[in-house]
Parts: structure tokens; C-alpha cells; sequence
């Protein structure tokens, strides 16, 4: 009887614990190491780019947590466009990550360059990696737009 009561004791405090963690506040986005939480991703609004697009120049992005590691971006512009984007850091330091950031580095590049953008689609898979390389490359677009 004393042990099925200290087993449902240890059970509604471990209860108590992850529903508190579920209820924690989300991080907070402005910091250079957000951490994504589970919920609904950051709206990072989108920026206000002029018709004659952005400044030419190299622009380096914050460094953002993927959870797995950092993820740091670098965007070229020339002609007011985006070019290139180079990724100065990504999680790699397994062999999972490795393969899920070969996968998804690629398709986020294109996929900004494409887009003239930091608004990309999630990579499945890569959640973080994805999140992470929004927030950097916004932070990058920001200053060719200043």
C-alpha cells in the first residue's frame, strides 16, 4: 500500500514537471541563439526591399542555435540581388546531422536565392537546420537593406 502510494506521488510530480515544461514560455526570438521550442516556429516578419532590391555587399548573418549546433550564414549581393549564400557553420558534428545538413543546406540556398529571400520552406527532416538558417539569413538581409 505505501509503495503504490509513493508510485502515484512520483507519477504526479513527474506529471506536474512535463506539463510545466509545456507551458513554459517561448523563447525569446531576438536573442542570437534562439532556440525553437516545439511550437509554432518564429514569424520573423518579412523585409521591406525597394524596388531596386538590395545593397551590394557581403553580409554576414547572426549565428543561430539548430538545437544540434550553430548555424551561421553569409549572403552575397551584386545587382541588388542575392547570389550566393555561403554556409559558415551548420550542424555536422555526427553522422546524423552530417547527413541531414548535405540534404538540407542545398535546398535552403536554392530555395533562398530563388525566393530573393529569408522566407523558405522547412526542409523535412531539418527542422531546426531550417529555422536556424531562416533567422540567420533574415539577419543578414537586414543589414543590405540599411
Amino acid at each position: 500500500m505505501i509503495y503504490t502510494k509513493r508510485m502515484l506521488l512520483v507519477f504526479a510530480l513527474a506529471t506536474a514537471v512535463v506539463l510545466g515544461a509545456w507551458a513554459a514560455p517561448p523563447a525569446d526570438t531576438t536573442s542570437a541563439f534562439y532556440t525553437w521550442t516545439g511550437n509554432q516556429p518564429a514569424t520573423v516578419p518579412e523585409i521591406p526591399v525597394s524596388s531596386a532590391g538590395y545593397t551590394d555587399g557581403t553580409f554576414i548573418g547572426r549565428r543561430e542555435s539548430a538545437y544540434y549546433g550553430i548555424v551561421q550564414v553569409e549572403a552575397i549581393i551584386q545587382g541588388g540581388n542575392i547570389v550566393r549564400i555561403r554556409f559558415l557553420s551548420f550542424p555536422n558534428d555526427n553522422g546524423t546531422s552530417a547527413y541531414i545538413s548535405s540534404v538540407a543546406v542545398p535546398q535552403l540556398k536554392q530555395e533562398a536565392i530563388q525566393a530573393q529571400g529569408s522566407h523558405v520552406q522547412l526542409v523535412s527532416g531539418a527542422t531546426f537546420t531550417s529555422e536556424a538558417f531562416h533567422l540567420s539569413l533574415h539577419s543578414a538581409l537586414i543589414q543590405a537593406v540599411n
